[in-house]
């Protein structure tokens, strides 16, 4: 590892961090390579923190977030660090009682009453809120689902990004990594077709809160390794290459557990023909694994005999794949959270008892469902590391370089809900159902209701009174005939 100024009473080991003298043969790997703990002495005995195993999540909790993709990067934080401490968390669940097979007898899992709270987590909580309902949102075109599941993801940020994905080479122009989340957009933007209808449900499990240190936070020694290479000449390429690998952004708060949403595309058609709503749909489709729909509709089912009838009658009309007099065109389904095995049922075998073991798996495997982020050149100044202010003043600038490079408020407005795609430098829009040309602006209806969207920021002001601000305006392009304004601030400002 490139060298480090150690403070006084700190010591730097090969391939490691600066570490105080008190970490060294202390039973913790402080260093991932363990040479913290070479030639020490066996300990005396042994130590209650040493048998515990982590917090469950802790992995994705400090890994960073490229908020132009919305997806997850390398790791920005350490959790495998507990600078010498012994903190643990009381599992309110470990009473539970379980049975042994090969013994034949229940037991309590005493190995599940602690876990071990690393460092930079200053508060981690147990909760045990699983939602019995689905919300429930119908949207008549695929580019409404897509904006809502976007304005849902990004909404904390004040952020848009494209849905398409980037192929760029790595070098001076960087391009995104896109996962899951984008691939899951992509899959619903696919339908174009008329007369479809799409229903949106989602249903969250929390499993625990959490909140990381706000001081002297450790970083990750790949994430402290790739900072301390970077140059202290500001090299747009070398920084941008930073970000992409460690993300825009790194996480200070959030909910631990998991989500699933479910779009099921409707063929409006079918629905009329065979006297069935959307909201009859989500609740057969709710039924199924045993939630019931949180909806304002007015048509859901009243009583229990008549759904259960509908409800096989639905699903025997939508049994045969082949038959082209299915209601249900196709299901597109994202899930978050949840062991390899569960989540990967949940996506090929949808019923109660799949369901009911994705959601035992959250406890041990949450993904982090909600949360509240921070740019990483702003993190940097919690480390406490010293000799980097030029780096992290370059971070900052490249950072604001890179969300301009790739944010398509520079494409030009794409109007009527058109979605801007950029990519490889190119603006398309992606025009919802009975719309066309190149910015969506050709149409026989009348009187749609678009929603606006954010022009670019404008350059920082000059320094005024140690403060410079820039605006962006909802005109890329404006609403009209009552669409939603922009999400959003259009006024920054900050210390200069």
């Amino acid at each position: 590892m490139k060298a480090i100024g150690c403070r006084h009473l700190m010591q730097s080991l090969s391939n490691c961090r600066c570490i105080k003298r008190l970490l060294v043969c202390n039973g913790d790997l402080d260093c991932r390579d363990s040479s913290d703990e070479e030639n020490c002495d066996d300990p005396e005995y042994e130590i209650f923190c040493k048998t515990l195993f982590p917090i469950p999540g802790a992995e994705k909790a400090v890994r960073g977030i490229n908020i132009l993709t919305q997806e997850d990067t390398q790791n920005v934080i350490d959790h495998r660090y507990f600078g010498g401490q012994c903190e643990y968390i009381y599992n309110g669940e470990w009473r539970e009682l379980r049975y042994e097979p090969v013994c034949e007898q229940l037991y309590y899992s005493d190995d599940e009453k602690y876990f071990r709270k690393p460092y930079n987590f200053h508060i981690y909580q147990f909760l045990a809120r699983a939602e019995t309902r689905m919300s429930l949102e119908i949207y008549e075109d695929s580019n409404e689902v897509v904006n809502a599941v976007k304005r849902d993801s990004s909404f904390s940020f004040g952020m848009t990004f494209g849905v398409s994905v980037v192929e760029s080479p790595v070098g001076v122009e960087v391009g995104l990594k896109y996962g899951l989340k984008t691939s899951h957009l992509k899959k619903i933007t696919s339908f174009k077709q008329k007369n479809l209808q799409f229903v949106r449900l989602v249903t969250k499990i929390q499993t625990a809160r959490f909140k990381m240190r706000r001081n002297l936070l450790t970083l990750d020694e790949d994430m402290l390794q790739a900072l301390l290479e970077l140059p202290d000449e500001y090299n747009y390429g070398l920084y941008a290459q930073f970000i992409n690998d460690f993300g825009t952004h790194y996480i200070t708060s959030g909910i631990m557990g998991g989500v699933m949403e479910n779009v099921v595309v409707l063929d409006k058609e079918e629905m009329k023909r065979q006297e069935i709503t959307a909201s009859m749909v989500s609740h057969c489709f709710g039924a199924s694994i045993g939630l019931s729909v949180n909806s304002d509709q007015s048509d859901l089912l009243p009583s229990a005999k008549l759904s259960g009838e509908i409800c096989k009658k639905f699903e025997k009309q939508n049994e045969d794949n082949s038959s082209s007099s299915r209601t249900i065109k196709d299901v597109v389904t994202y899930v978050k959270g949840g062991d390899t095995g569960s989540a990967g049922g949940m996506l090929n075998v949808f019923d109660r008892r799949m369901y009911r073991y994705w959601g035992r798996s959250l406890k041990f495997n949450p993904a982090v469902i909600d949360f509240e982020a921070q740019p990483i050149y702003e993190g940097l100044q919690q480390t406490g590391i010293s000799g980097i202010e030029t780096k992290r003043q370059n971070l900052k600038r490249a950072y604001n370089e890179y969300l301009s490079e790739f944010d398509p408020c520079r494409c030009g407005p794409c109007h009527n809900n058109g979605i801007p795609i950029l990519e490889n430098n190119v603006c398309t829009c992606s025009c919802a159902a009975g719309f066309d040309g190149p910015s969506c602006e050709t149409t026989l209806r009348t009187g749609v209701k678009a929603d606006g969207r954010w022009s670019c920021w404008s350059p920082w002001s000059q320094c005024q009174a140690g403060k410079r601000q820039r605006t962006r305006e909802c005109n890329n392009p404006a609403p009209k005939n009552g669409g939603a304004w922009c999400l959003g601030k259009n006024l920054q400002s900050e210390p200069c």
